[in-house]
């Protein structure tokens, strides 16, 4: 099948978050195959989402998310060990405030910034096949920090990183007859990536936060995709094309799969990174909010500059690689300590 243009939005378009059933991607029917990948597509082109059903991510999350909390709820003085910010926060953990999404950055009381109140620890591949990537990308491809006397945290997250990047991978494999890819194609750039795991932990809400902090700020992701399971509560948000907003949590036995602004640039604007929030509870709440996204990245030197078949504009989509494109991600987010 040959690639489509972008087109402009029109009234037919999807209003809700297409459901797919992850088995249908390597299905014996052709028919089931095709089914599944046209749907993904439209999905991800019409919205920036889609609902894939993945029982066996689901079995997986209350222990993942037990270990987060036994991690996140430790002392603010051993959290602060774990800190890499000379690494611009790409491994370890980031505590409260540091991370701000750019639309938020003069929304605050004001017009000061108004950071996501949330905190986060992030993990990459423990291994890679090419051994000069850390040497000419020393932050993205860094040593992984790990918690200590939390032996249950590691292994959960790293039996987690697995079974979402092989969602990701199936998703990203269904797309590429529909965007007239070469089979194999999103294994080549994602071969020895920087793909990270983010446990995230949102705190309660106290009496005087209500409606004064920000779980998720409006922002997209500036990776290939997301990868994001069923999160401990509600509050995800979504943008539609067309206008207005709509319920992005994933439902039972759903893993979330998003495009990311490395995808939407990749394709010449063909499929659209969605802009979306994380909204906090209207009422006070008395437990942490867990969740824990997959970003999948291409390998760090690919260079993201749309193929000719997307006929897309070369001032709009210059020559640019995957790791210059997010050091700019980076800097707008104020993770980058050195890159500013």
């Amino acid at each position: 099948m040959s690639a489509r243009m972008w087109c402009p939005y029109r009234a037919d378009m999807m209003r809700e978050i297409p459901r797919v059933e992850l088995a249908d991607a390597t299905a014996a029917s052709a028919t089931r195959r095709r089914e599944f990948g046209e749907t993904v597509e439209r999905g991800l082109r019409e919205i920036g989402f889609v609902f894939v059903h993945t029982r066996n991510v689901a079995r997986m999350l209350p222990a993942a998310y037990a270990a987060y909390a036994d991690v996140f709820s430790r002392p603010a003085d051993e959290l602060e060990r774990y800190r890499r910010p000379g690494i611009h926060h790409l491994r370890g953990y980031t505590p409260l405030g540091v991370e701000t999404a750019a639309a938020c950055r003069r929304s605050g009381m004001d017009g000061e910034p108004q950071p996501d109140q949330r905190s986060c620890w992030l993990i990459g591949p423990e291994s890679i096949t090419d051994p000069t990537l850390p040497v000419r990308f020393p932050a993205f491809y860094a040593d992984n920090v790990w918690p200590e006397n939390a032996p249950a945290f590691r292994d959960h997250t790293l039996s987690l990183f697995d079974a979402l990047n092989e969602v990701g991978l199936a998703i990203l494999h269904a797309l590429e007859p529909q965007l007239g890819c070469p089979d194999g194609y999103f294994a080549d750039l994602t071969r020895d990536a920087s793909t990270a795991l983010r446990p995230l932990c949102y705190p309660p809400i106290t009496t005087d936060q209500v409606g004064q902090v920000v779980w998720g700020c409006r922002h997209t992701d500036g990776n290939l995709v997301s990868v994001l399971p069923p999160s401990t509560g509600k509050g995800l948000k979504v943008k539609l094309r067309g206008g207005g907003w709509i319920e992005g949590t994933a439902p039972q036995d759903h893993t979330i799969v998003q495009v990311g602004d490395m995808l939407q640039y990749l394709t010449g604007g063909h499929l659209r990174s969605a802009v979306h929030r994380i909204d906090t509870p209207a009422t006070p709440t008395g437990h942490s909010r867990y969740s824990s996204p997959l970003f999948i990245y291409p390998r760090a030197d690919v260079d993201l500059q749309p193929a000719q078949r997307w006929r897309a504009d070369p001032r709009k989509y210059p020559s640019i690689t995957a790791a210059e494109f997010f050091e700019a991600r980076l800097r707008s987010t104020g993770l980058s300590a050195t890159l500013n």
